[in-house]
């Protein structure tokens, strides 16, 4: 009886401490969102190997890309000595397949004369996603850039007139041409650029790498290295580069990892 009561709370403990989480992050974590944390002032913080930036009163934040389906490892150094790992639970996301009609063929195959464009375009907001910026804008709540139909889901896979392309890496929100659009963080803008495949876009930088993207827009409002408040105009929706309709393309990212709006939303 005595062996059978201690294997029973020896099994009841692994539950108990398996539920128990005092970085305040809630479980199980979901693919492609991003979770803030707190931790003991003079701590440090590891996620799957890498250092993690905290601020001066125990802040953290990380995130999941598609690639992370099963666990989320966090480690913690204290600074009175010792560590603690947490292995979070992480629930995968299943990914749909879309089809984009319509689009004008030098979207779907880019001359070549515009490729080297394509490829500036893109290095241009790589290197902002690397920014590592001591805001703390990513602890607000989340609110919608702007409200309307939901024309198209993070992490589908986009086929372009007949042509497989890439997962898509945002939220598509579709309220009408001209509609406003907010800042959905405050934060600081890092970038506004007229490119190839995104149109009219804008980069906006909340700290500690968590960073958000708005492209396709028809006007921007905000200027580059403009500091936002949550909820201020930073541009209107239109239909520019690569769009079959006037939508707001958003995106959001931890560093280079690709996140999705939705779920910080609570709509996925």
């Amino acid at each position: 009886m005595k062996v059978l009561s201690a294997i029973l709370f020896f099994i009841l403990s692994i539950q108990i401490s398996f539920a128990e989480n005092d970085l305040g992050i809630p479980e199980p974590l979901k693919q492609g969102g991003f979770y803030v944390g707190k931790i003991a002032i003079g701590d440090k913080v590891t996620f799957h190997g890498k250092r993690v930036k905290v601020s001066e009163d125990g802040f953290f934040v990380f995130g999941l890309g598609p690639k992370y389906k099963s666990q989320a490892n966090i480690r913690v150094d204290h600074k009175a000595g010792g560590h603690t790992m947490y292995h979070l639970p992480v629930k995968p996301h299943d990914y749909d397949v879309e089809q984009i009609k319509g689009l004008p063929p030098k979207y779907v195959t880019p001359p070549k004369e515009v490729l080297e464009r394509i490829r500036t375009d893109a290095a241009e907001v790589r290197k902002i996603r690397t920014l590592d910026s001591d805001l703390q804008n990513f602890r607000e709540e989340m609110i919608w850039p702007v409200e309307g139909r939901i024309s198209g889901r993070f992490g589908n896979h986009r086929v372009y007139n007949g042509k497989p392309g890439s997962m898509h890496t945002g939220l598509d929100i579709a309220p009408g041409q001209g509609a406003l659009i907010v800042a959905p963080l405050g934060g600081k803008v890092t970038l506004v650029s007229d490119q190839y495949l995104t149109g009219n876009t804008m980069v906006i930088d909340h700290g500690h790498g968590i960073s958000s993207v708005y492209a396709h827009m028809e006007n921007t409002i905000a200027k580059e290295g403009q500091i936002v408040k949550q909820g201020d105009p930073i541009g209107t929706v239109g239909m520019t580069g690569r769009a079959t309709g006037p939508h707001l393309h958003w995106g959001m990212n931890w560093y280079g990892e690709r996140l999705n709006a939705g779920i910080a939303l609570g709509i996925e």
